[in-house]
């Protein structure tokens, strides 16, 4: 197996390597420090497994792994922060990323990580699985309609109420009822919370 790391702080990556040679399935590590150099190797090699920093340095993980996967299709993708709230988790998985892993997590959990995704399977270590699955029930019962979506999704991209009723041909009235109905089915007092709420279920693509 050859495996990209992608980390803005060196101790990490350096910590990471010594600890992935002691994998026997691993053949080859690789570090980069920033997104430039990610993408200058990926054009010149290619991965199995990339374990990609979520806030690396100037970039969010979850913005450039369309990009990254545009260049490497059938590379996969872990997640690998320090950060275990289950907006960052949600938003995570919801952007595309293979599996989540916690930079405390110990060998076991990144050698079941790595075995896991090489096998086409989703894979969360234990401090991440509870809250993830947490948020997938709450999420399954918040029934919205199709157009409450397509609103909400419209809402979470910043657009403003006309911009909405000109984009679904609706009146801004018939756009301010959706707003509210979505409001008292989310369970939330104003915009900032139904999009905090939206993108922490899971309910729209960011």
């Amino acid at each position: 197996m050859k495996i990209l790391l992608a980390d803005d702080h060196f101790l990490v990556l350096e910590g990471l390597e010594v600890l992935l040679s002691t994998f026997e399935f691993v053949e080859k590590t690789e570090r980069v420090l920033d997104f430039v150099q990610l993408k200058d190797t990926l054009t010149e090699e290619n991965f199995d497994v990339l374990l990609l920093d979520i806030h690396f340095g100037k970039h969010d993980g979850r913005e450039i792994i369309g990009e990254i996967k545009q260049m490497a299709p059938d590379m996969k993708i872990i997640a690998l922060t320090s950060h275990a709230d289950s907006v960052t988790i949600t938003s995570s998985v919801n952007a595309g990323f293979d599996g989540y892993l916690l930079k405390i997590d110990g060998r076991d959990e990144i050698e079941k990580a790595l075995k896991a995704v090489t096998n086409d399977e989703k894979y969360f270590s234990p401090k991440t699985q509870q809250v993830f699955f947490e948020m997938n029930a709450s999420k399954n019962n918040v029934e919205l309609t199709e157009r409450e979506k397509e609103i909400l999704q419209l809402i979470v991209q910043e657009k403003t109420t006309k911009e909405i009723a000109d984009q679904l041909c609706l009146s801004k009235k018939t756009i301010e009822t959706h707003r509210a109905s979505l409001m008292q089915k989310l369970e939330v007092k104003n915009i900032a919370g139904m999009v905090k709420k939206a993108i922490m279920q899971g309910l729209v693509e960011i």
